[in-house]
């Protein structure tokens, strides 16, 4: 803690304010992006041009890379076949992280240092294409996990007339209002600043000139931690354990709470939560979410 390992422009982590993404609270970066169609909120992609650029992308540019990432997104049968080949029991991190390396055949950069017209200076253009393709296909395998894991295999082909958003929504097989909480969800966990396990372990992985897939297969891995990303996983688990052992059909109270609390931290053991541990303040990202409900019919 309190140790920059790593710099970065594209976002900042405020201990009062929560993430800013290029210098943009989240309310702002809401509010500046164009919208999807019929939406109050904006597209991943004009999200990924913002991140990208610094700059507040026009409808124009934004179905620009909408365009893009529908050539980007099909992903090979063989990376299905991978996953369905893993026991149905095994962990969906688990499943993502086979998934993401069974693309790694594909990567460009790899290809570039086969090559033997390797240039440092320039290798940054297929890490941008592999990364490019990446964040395209990941909705798509993450979706055909979901629906493999918790819907017994019932698959929903990509339409392309929709965004990446929207998109896995559909393929999930979710409601209308769901699209809006997945174009959300994904622009607020979009990135961490620097220093989380998962920005660190890429960085660190393709220091050694390994491509973007291995790099980010790595990162997922440290995402499947309890003390990074797992913890929403634990909170959710924590939560309904109190419900069964301390409510029994009763509204919690305070003392219910607080005796559950005590029951877990006297035990030895951690209570999961989730946000930034450098915040001082209700995480934002959690804020938007809860916004999101109370608005939702």
């Amino acid at each position: 803690r309190d140790i920059r390992c790593l710099v970065t422009d594209i976002s900042y982590l405020d201990p009062q304010e929560g993430i800013r993404f290029r210098g943009k609270t989240i309310p702002e970066t809401f509010a500046a992006l164009p919208k999807a169609d019929g939406s109050k909120y904006p597209t991943v992609e004009s999200f990924w041009y913002f991140l990208l650029t610094g700059d507040v992308p026009t409808q124009a540019q934004v179905d620009e890379v909408v365009a893009e990432w529908k050539t980007r997104q099909e992903v090979p049968q063989y990376v299905f076949d991978a996953i369905r080949a893993l026991p149905r029991e095994s962990h969906p991190m688990v499943m993502l992280s086979v998934g993401i390396l069974a693309l790694q055949k594909d990567s460009k950069f790899a290809g570039f240092y086969n090559s033997g017209k390797f240039n440092k200076m320039t290798a940054w253009e297929s890490v941008y294409e592999d990364a490019s393709d990446i964040v395209a296909r990941i909705p798509i395998i993450a979706a055909f996990i979901y629906n493999l894991k918790f819907r017994g295999d019932k698959q929903i082909a990509i339409d392309p007339k929709l965004d990446m958003g929207a998109n896995f929504a559909h393929m999930i097989g979710q409601s209308e209002e769901y699209k809006d909480v997945a174009r959300m969800y994904f622009i607020l966990h979009s990135d961490h600043e620097s220093g989380n396990v998962s920005a660190h372990t890429t960085h660190l992985v393709h220091s050694a000139l390994s491509d973007p897939y291995y790099a980010y297969s790595a990162g997922l891995n440290g995402l499947a931690g309890p003390l990074h990303g797992l913890a929403n996983q634990e909170v959710l688990d924590w939560t309904m354990k109190f419900q069964e052992k301390y409510c029994k059909g009763v509204e919690p109270t305070k003392e219910l709470v607080t005796k559950a609390l005590w029951d877990t931290l006297n035990a030895g053991q951690v209570i999961p939560g989730y946000g930034h541990a450098v915040l001082r303040k209700t995480d934002p990202r959690y804020m938007s979410q809860r916004e999101f409900c109370h608005n939702t019919p």
